[in-house]
């Protein structure tokens, strides 16, 4: 049986770990072609792609370079045609407060993960624009609504994203395109779990309602509802899944 994507080419940027491997999986499992953009090796999201038997491309990308991502987006048209899926994945977090965070760390977090947004839309719109039915899924952070940890920079930059999100729907109905986010609480990555103390992610589900940690199918089965035609009469919106952490 087809899934809910078949023939759609979907873009993944930061898929080549964690959140967005999960999601490039989840898309893939839906019947997408799969590209990935991240500054690391994708190997890992190739072979799990593989097992749905979709097409997989990926390419070494810094998303705040804008000749680099209009190169990507230029070979993922010849090795897969044009986008009908962009998913801005690609994120920085920075784990400090404003008495440590520099003005180059507040301006690398934003050129992530405010910039490489505007840069993948803006290289991918054409794509989406032909497609009829484009769709663009941010993904961003609730953390910007819950009594927030005091991460100056990321959670600064996952609110514009959220403003950017807005605007750009607005931008781009016309066009039938519509863009949405999904603002994930704690998600247990390796990254994450790595930087992240086991008290942090206990402090994080005691604010829930649902009582578990939040896993990367957690949001990547949000990102495939909204890239998919069940959510055509959906734009503008930041789905909120954080197990309940945000009320609102």
């Amino acid at each position: 049986m087809a899934g809910r994507l078949a023939g759609k080419t979907a873009v993944v940027t930061g898929g080549g770990a964690g959140i967005g491997q999960e999601i490039a999986r989840r898309l893939a499992s839906e019947g997408a072609d799969i590209a990935v953009a991240d500054v690391n090796p994708a190997d890992e999201t190739r072979e799990l792609v593989a097992e749905t038997g979709r097409r997989f491309f990926s390419d070494k990308v810094d998303i705040s370079d804008q000749d680099a991502i209009h190169r990507f987006a230029a070979r993922v048209r010849s090795e897969l045609g044009a986008a009908d899926i962009l998913v801005n994945n690609a994120a920085v977090v920075l784990l400090a407060d404003i008495d440590h965070v520099t003005l180059d760390d507040w301006r690398r977090t934003f050129a992530v993960n405010v910039d490489g947004a505007f840069l993948a839309s803006k290289a991918f719109l054409p794509d989406l624009k032909e497609s009829g039915s484009g769709r663009i899924v941010n993904i961003t952070s609730s953390s910007y609504w819950t009594p927030p940890p005091p991460f100056v920079s990321y959670v600064s930059a996952k609110g514009a994203l959220n403003g950017f999100t807005s605007v750009l729907a607005a931008n781009l109905a016309a066009h039938n395109i519509t863009v949405n986010g999904v603002a994930a609480s704690l998600v247990r990555t390796a990254a994450a779990a790595a930087n992240t103390s086991e008290a942090f992610f206990d402090q994080t589900v005691r604010i829930q309602n649902i009582k578990r940690v939040q896993m990367p199918a957690d949001v990547s089965g949000v990102v495939a509802f909204l890239a998919s035609d069940d959510a055509a009469f959906i734009t503008g919106q930041i789905i909120v899944a954080d197990g309940g952490s945000t009320r609102r």
